[in-house]
């Protein structure tokens, strides 16, 4: 299982897997708890098997322990036990995971040729749309931009029936770089909250994440 991305960030970690190994290998490397067993268990699809112990085997690396994964009623992973929040991403054989001890983190990974253009309307506000499609042969870049970014900032955001459209809002960026950062906006009712946001460029995949601080939207 090769560790493809293992990077320190500012009071965590973050690290990226692709996930080559059969199941068997993977139970051994993920170190199941009985209640992971029994999770398990209840999974039927080959690929979804893969990556939830994928995630755990990459968990497991990243904090040379064995850790359990719960979940809150929203769906939001937590650690019990343990100093660190944390973020999970899967996409196409690869998992990713970023643990935080200070604030909540989002992680979102792609795969490069992945083509989202198509749905944009449904995640981009009217700006952001004629942003990206400026320069056409950047816009599937830009689109995958925004999306990997929405999406770590959803999962940074601890409130739910979230729009992408209206409710975040990527600033306007050239992202031609292999890495750096960006800001993005959660449009909160009691304000817009500004977020710093970090992306690079792995092989195939998009990488982007972030942490914010739940004091930042007063609950």
């Amino acid at each position: 299982m090769p560790l493809i991305v293992r990077q320190n960030i500012e009071n965590g970690v973050i690290g990226v897997w692709k996930i080559i190994e059969e199941i068997e290998n993977l139970v051994t490397l993920a170190r199941l708890s009985q209640q992971d067993v029994n999770t398990f268990s209840g999974i039927s699809a080959l690929h979804r098997k893969k990556e939830w112990l994928g995630t755990r085997a990459l968990l497991n690396e990243l904090l040379n322990e064995a850790q359990l994964i719960e979940y809150h009623i929203d769906g939001r992973p937590f650690l019990n036990n343990s100093p660190y929040n944390i973020s999970i991403s899967h996409s196409s054989g690869y998992v990713a995971v970023i643990l935080h001890t200070h604030s909540i983190p989002g992680i979102d990974i792609e795969l490069l040729t992945r083509q989202v253009g198509r749905v944009a309307s449904r995640f981009l506000s009217p700006d952001e749309l004629a942003a990206c499609i400026a320069k056409p042969e950047l816009s599937n870049h830009r689109f995958l931009v925004h999306w990997c970014a929405k999406e770590a900032i959803f999962k940074m955001v601890p409130l739910s029936n979230i729009e992408f459209a209206t409710d975040i809002n990527i600033l306007p960026d050239d992202f031609d770089q292999e890495s750096g950062t960006f800001k993005g906006i959660f449009n909160a009712k009691t304000g817009p909250v500004p977020l710093s946001l970090y992306y690079r460029i792995s092989g195939e995949l998009m990488i982007i994440w972030g942490w914010t601080e739940k004091a930042n939207f007063h609950l």
